[in-house]
């Protein structure tokens, strides 16, 4: 749905004034083209430009939420190769070639505002030094990332023409080499374990196209497959497990939706048999649970926000809120739109609260510190899970629809229950464990042995155990002030600015 803006010229130009190459351009050019600018406001998924099919003759600029956007015309099923916050700038590259060579943008957040400007009216920037700077600073960092991570870029593209499960299976084999080959060739973690996620997109995309061609009373088009868990936040390690749920077209009878069960079976095992970790009693679409229309989706979230305490209501909700479309068409799922409505049920927030704050860090004592060689941390449960939950409700109660964990932080750092330096601490701990645990199980792997989160300290240098102290201390520390501050202090009042 496209919405039209609520910002004015005369606040369009201010915006514009705070951001680079805007900020450097004369008074005269900026005023032009605030005042020529059309701003629309877009629901996340939404389809905002593909200027790979044609050429743009615009550039768009990112007033509110997050862009994903992807600047490789063969990668669009991968993670984006850019999230643009307010302030990022887009389609200039197609705008000033007047070629059709991309990128394509999507809306990453309901309500994402972009501001149009026309080419006559924005092409003075550039012309500007500082304009010049600002476009070979960029033309540099994209150059630079593509050089940086060409390894992938065979893999992926194989993967996505795999034509059998056998073919499916061999190159799926090759992904925990890739990943240690990113992390030598110097790509930060968090990259390294986002490309893992993109990877999982696209092999769980052709494991769909492979079992459904044996179905040809099915249609791939009928149903939108949602990666949930730490695949949906894109933090998928080899250890994590493929969660997914489905929606349903509205006119897919039940009797249908029986038969697309049992593909879904189909699909599980052929993950499995991959090498893939699927859960059949968990997040599984075979379960009717998840895999459900559209309506009922929509129907079932609505519950779930009146009474959370019923069939599992807090826990659904946390999941669904993790979704992302890999499959189909984005637009479709109803529930990521009404847990936007989240902040407007107190009750329901405190219940979830109290569900995030279930999991806790675990601390170790000096007696843990003399008897390292006989014991083992859990880092998924003792530090990983406990943020990643305090994450997801800190950005629900401030209306923010951002799934990764270290965005959810910085979205809700500042307030009351979250203040700016807990966020940035737990930001920082949530990578350092993320770093430590992948080359982990990287190691785990080439030695033979499956991936576990379940890590023996006496393996690990004084330095790497120091922060996981370090990390269960963070986290311990942000569940104490959040149980105060949701004890003592009224719904309204958790998300206001500290003091």
């Amino acid at each position: 749905m496209i919405e039209p803006s609520v910002i004015d010229a005369e606040g369009l130009e201010a915006f514009l004034r705070s951001y680079p190459p805007f900020s450097s351009a004369p008074d005269g050019v900026v005023s032009a083209a605030a005042r020529a600018a059309r701003v629309r406001r877009y629901d996340r998924g939404a389809l905002v430009l593909d200027a790979f099919t044609r050429a743009n003759d615009e550039v768009w600029v990112v007033v509110e939420g997050r862009m994903d956007v992807w600047n490789d015309a063969e990668r669009f099923t991968d993670a984006p190769d850019e999230v643009l916050g307010p302030g990022g700038l887009f389609g200039f590259s197609s705008m000033l070639m007047g070629v059709a060579i991309g990128p394509r943008a999507v809306a990453a957040t309901d309500g994402t505002e972009v501001a149009r400007i026309p080419r006559d009216l924005v092409a003075p920037v550039f012309t500007s030094a500082a304009g010049a700077e600002f476009l070979a600073t960029q033309i540099a960092r994209k150059t630079a990332g593509r050089h940086r991570t060409p390894v992938e870029v065979p893999l992926h593209e194989r993967l996505q023409q795999a034509e059998s499960v056998e073919e499916l299976r061999t190159l799926t084999a090759q992904t925990s080499l890739l990943l240690s080959e990113l992390l030598h060739d110097g790509l930060a973690s968090s990259r390294v374990i986002a490309e893992y996620s993109g990877i999982i997109d696209t092999i769980v995309r052709r494991a769909i196209v492979l079992v459904l061609t044996g179905h040809p009373d099915l249609s791939v088009d009928e149903f939108t497959w949602l990666s949930l868990g730490s695949n949906g936040r894109r933090e998928a390690v080899p250890s994590s497990d493929v969660d997914a749920a489905v929606a349903f077209d509205d006119a897919v009878p039940p009797a249908r939706i029986d038969r697309y069960l049992a593909a879904f079976g189909e699909i599980d095992d052929l993950l499995t048999s991959l090498g893939l970790s699927v859960d059949a009693h968990g997040a599984t679409p075979t379960r009717r649970a998840f895999a459900r229309t559209n309506q009922e989706w929509r129907a079932a979230a609505e519950q779930w926000l009146a009474t959370p305490e019923r069939d599992q209501g807090a826990i659904m909700t946390s999941l669904l809120v993790d979704a992302r479309p890999i499959h189909g068409d984005p637009g479709l799922p109803e529930v990521s739109r009404v847990f936007g409505e989240l902040r407007t049920h107190p009750g329901t927030m405190r219940l979830l609260l109290h569900e995030s704050l279930a999991k806790r860090a675990r601390r170790r004592s000096v007696r843990d510190l003399l008897n390292v060689r006989r014991e083992v941390f859990d880092v998924k449960e003792h530090a990983l899970l406990p943020i990643v939950n305090l994450a997801r409700w800190s950005a629900l109660s401030v209306g923010s629809s951002v799934l990764s964990t270290t965005e959810r932080l910085e979205a809700a750092g500042g307030t009351a229950i979250l203040p700016e330096p807990q966020a940035r601490a737990l930001v920082e701990v949530f990578q350092v464990l993320q770093r430590l645990r992948l080359r982990y199980q990287l190691r785990e792997l080439s030695q033979g042995r499956p991936p576990t989160d379940v890590i023996r300290l006496e393996s690990l240098s004084p330095i790497n155990r120091s922060i996981i102290m370090r990390a269960a201390h963070e986290v311990a520390v942000a569940q104490r002030r959040m149980d105060n501050v949701s004890t003592y202090a009224e719904p309204d009042s958790w998300t206001a600015p500290e003091r």
